[in-house]
Formats: C-alpha cells, sequence, structure tokens
C-alpha cells in the first residue's frame, strides 16, 4: 500500500483487524480535481488486485458496497456473477431488497445476462 500511494502520488491511510485480515485503506483526495480521481480509483483496484492475488478477497464484513461492486470482475468470473444474481432472484424475484447493490448491473464490471425483472404495482 506504502508503494501504491507513492506512484499514485495519493496519501494513503491504513486502518485494518488485528488477527482477522481485514484492512480498509482510506485513500485521500480532493473529488473536485479529475486527476486525483481517477489515481484515487486506480489505486483501489491495483490495491484489491494485490490482495486476491495474495489469497484475500474483495469483502470483509460489511460484504460488498458501492465502492467496491465494480471490481468483482476481479475475483469472480461472469458465470459467477450470474449464478449469483440468478440465486439472489430465487429470495428476492422483484429486487426489493438493497436494489442495485451487492451483484454489479451489466457494465458495471461485467455482463450479468439476467433480466431485471419489473415490479408489480
Amino acid at each position: 500500500i506504502a508503494d501504491v500511494s507513492r506512484r499514485y502520488d495519493l496519501r494513503i491511510g491504513n486502518v485494518f483487524h488485528a488477527g482477522d485480515g481485514n484492512l480498509h485503506p482510506i485513500i485521500l483526495y480532493d473529488e473536485r480535481e479529475p486527476d486525483q480521481v481517477r489515481r484515487a480509483i486506480d489505486a483501489g483496484r491495483e490495491i484489491l488486485k494485490a490482495c486476491i492475488e495474495m489469497g484475500g478477497s474483495l469483502t470483509g464484513e460489511h460484504g460488498i458496497g458501492v465502492e467496491k461492486i465494480g471490481e468483482m470482475s476481479l475475483m469472480f468470473s461472469p458465470d459467477d456473477l450470474r449464478v449469483m444474481t440468478e440465486l439472489r432472484h430465487v429470495f428476492d424475484p422483484f429486487e426489493r431488497s438493497n436494489p442495485g447493490k451487492v451483484i454489479p448491473r451489466p457494465g458495471a464490471c461485467v455482463e450479468v445476462a439476467t433480466p431485471r425483472r419489473q415490479v408489480p404495482i
């Protein structure tokens, strides 16, 4: 993470849970500066990729959130995501539980072929 911080010219605070392996690197950037936003996104993706390569995962105690949903293709294949989407639809066919979260929408990271269902009125 220190190397990523230097290469992307961004400060990154390291917060973690002692003993359970959950890392929470906090990438500091000015959202008014498009170049810093781009570098922060790229730095975050590189950190996630390194975690996966070392045997870790994208998720911790809070699951996949909006910041990591687009990176799920680093860890899961299109088929994996499709199966997750289909299983979720078994229990939540009208997508009322956390709509737009957990499973990426088509175009977010990979194409998920399961069609979106309509909520009856």
